[in-house]
């Protein structure tokens, strides 16, 4: 969705989590001193100044607004002047490192001296909001972002976006992150023991009790071993109904009857104590779980013991069109299609924080038969490479090298393929 209206284009689009270090200060809008003259105009020369001290810049300015919960409009705030960094560490003294979630916003483009601004405010709350079909964010960031568009307050031609937290008016009751990823197995201690060793850590003995599953917490996306051995018992069920990942709940019974409006369902409401879940199929038939739980499990602290990272960095889902899948998956989330990446052979659907949700077009593409089902994530190639060659992991054909990537493919005691990267 775009609008424009003289020198203001609005547009919807996600932002991933980001961090940001700057100077801080407290700001009274109530004031009523012009832009170019208030204490916001007075930091930024002087945060400029010191941007050379920050390290690990990665591109663009923001001016972040940082309402806090019973902040009402009029009333002072704390204003962030600061850069993009790739990681918070070494903040300059006297500044702050913050980082912010991944989210919705409303992109309001301007263009004109900076005393203008406030027609770009006005535009959004009065004009664009009301008529979106969605509503202000709350607990979300307001923010500036100059990049070299912006020359300077009382340039004309300057450009300046100002991001504005914004959600469906109707809530979506699926959350945009992989809670987990399943991995179907036929032997769970053998299963348990082989991604043990693989992401350097101990077997937990506990769970390997009897139970249908063995699960691990690792950091954003959980992996679950599944034997499907109850399952198997029920004769209408088939592998076809295995999820590959799951989806967070927010209301089971909610989730139910919005992705039952959606797409197809493999049953009902399974309920468990404290959780409940249900399967359904995206719209190239591939099965995916939704699941809620009273009490979420916390991300556990895993350190790995090898260059493996014990961490998923992404779920794949294959499909034969890739546009049509991203449509699909982001009318259910409820998130904006980005064109240009809709084109490609690989869409990753926006997530609040774990895995990636990649939807894979080259499987079909190239008439493979196999699927990879995550991927892992080192940063040390040839020191992963060297770990599993010599543990006796089965490799799945040769290591790749990629411009943006080096991979290679492991097979698991079931034939599952899992992918270890290192980006670069």
């Amino acid at each position: 969705m775009t609008a424009s209206t003289g020198a203001l284009h609005a547009r919807i689009a996600w932002r991933d989590e980001f961090q940001v270090v700057g100077e801080k200060i407290r700001f009274d809008p109530s004031e009523g001193t012009p832009p170019a003259e208030n204490d916001i105009a007075k930091l930024w020369p002087r945060f400029s100044e010191r941007v050379p001290e920050i390290g690990n810049v990665v591109g663009g300015a923001y001016g972040l607004c940082l309402f806090g919960p019973d902040c009402a409009p009029g009333r002072p705030f704390d204003y962030l002047a600061g850069v993009g960094v790739s990681r918070i560490d070494d903040v300059p003294e006297g500044m702050t490192g913050a980082t912010f979630p991944g989210g919705l916003y409303c992109v309001v483009t301007r263009q004109g001296r900076i005393n203008e601004i406030g027609a770009a405010f006005d535009y959004f709350r009065s004009s664009w909001l009301p008529e979106s079909g969605y509503r202000y964010r709350g607990g979300g960031v307001e923010f500036e972002f100059y990049d070299a568009r912006y020359r300077g307050n009382e340039d004309p031609a300057s450009v300046m976006e100002l991001w504005f937290p914004i959600e469906p008016a109707e809530a979506v009751p699926i959350v945009n992150r992989v809670a987990s990823v399943f991995v179907h197995v036929s032997d769970l201690r053998r299963s348990a023991e082989w991604y043990s060793r693989l992401l350097g850590l101990p077997v937990i003995e506990e769970r390997l009790n009897g139970g249908p599953v063995y699960w691990l917490e690792l950091p954003g996306t959980h992996l679950i071993l599944d034997n499907d051995a109850a399952n198997r018992r029920n004769p209408d069920w088939n592998e076809s109904m295995e999820p590959r990942l799951m989806l967070q709940a927010l209301d089971i019974d909610e989730a139910y009857r919005y992705v039952s409006e959606r797409a197809e369902t493999i049953g009902g409401i399974e309920r468990h104590g404290t959780m409940a879940y249900f399967n359904f199929r995206d719209s190239e038939g591939n099965a995916l779980m939704a699941c809620w739980t009273a009490e979420p499990s916390p991300d556990g602290d895993y350190a790995s013991s090898g260059p493996i990272e014990a961490r998923i960095g992404g779920a794949f889902v294959d499909v034969r069109e890739v546009r049509s899948a991203a449509e699909w998956y982001n009318a259910l989330l409820g998130l904006p299609l980005d064109e240009t990446v809709a084109a490609q052979s690989v869409y990753a659907v926006p997530v609040v924080r774990g895995a990636a949700l990649l939807l894979d077009g080259n499987r079909r593409a190239n008439g493979e038969t196999f699927t990879e089902r995550f991927y892992l994530e080192t940063k040390d190639f040839e020191a992963a490479l060297a770990y599993v060659t010599e543990q006796g992991f089965r490799l799945a054909g040769e290591p790749n090298d990629f411009p943006d990537l080096s991979e290679f493919a492991l097979l698991d005691p079931d034939g599952n393929r899992i992918v270890v990267a290192c980006m670069k």
